[in-house]
C-alpha cells in the first residue's frame, strides 16, 4: 500500500511527543502522590497516563524503525529535551538557564550533523 513519506515520519514524531507527555505526567505523578506505596501510585491517574504515552510511544517507535535506520531515527528523541524543557517552564515554574538552552543548542548542532550523515532511506 502506497502512503506519503510523511506518514512514516510522523511515527517519529509521535514518539517524540508520547516520550515528552510520558515525562510530564511522571512530573505530575510525583507531585500528586498520596503516599509512597503502591495502592496511591497505580491509582494516580497521572501515573497511568505516563504509563499509557510509554506503551504509545514503544509502538510508535517500532513504526518508525520499519521504515527508518535507527541511526537516522534515533537522534531525533533528543528532541525530548526541547519539549520538556519547555514544558517545565510553562506548567511547572521551572527555570530555563543558559546552560539549558547551551546544551539544547548543541544537541541541535549534534542533530543536524548526525541525520545528514544517516541516509534516512525509508524501508518500504
Amino acid at each position: 500500500m502506497f502512503r506519503p513519506k510523511w506518514i512514516y515520519f510522523s511515527f517519529i514524531v509521535l514518539a517524540v511527543i508520547f516520550q515528552a507527555s510520558a515525562g510530564i505526567f511522571f512530573k505530575y505523578a510525583a507531585i500528586t502522590l498520596a503516599g509512597i506505596n503502591l495502592a496511591s501510585i497505580m491509582s494516580n491517574l497521572f501515573y497511568i497516563l505516563a504509563l499509557v504515552c510509554m506503551f504509545l510511544q514503544a509502538v510508535v517507535w517500532q513504526q518508525a524503525l520499519i521504515y527508518y535506520p535507527l541511526s537516522y531515527a534515533y537522534p531525533f528523541i533528543s528532541m525530548v529535551s526541547f519539549v520538556v524543557l519547555i514544558a517545565s517552564a510553562v506548567l511547572f515554574q521551572e527555570g530555563i538557564t543558559m546552560t539549558n538552552i547551551l546544551g539544547l543548542v548543541l544537541i541541535s548542532v549534534g542533530i543536524t550533523i548526525v541525520s545528514r550523515k544517516a541516509t534516512g532511506h525509508i524501508n518500504t
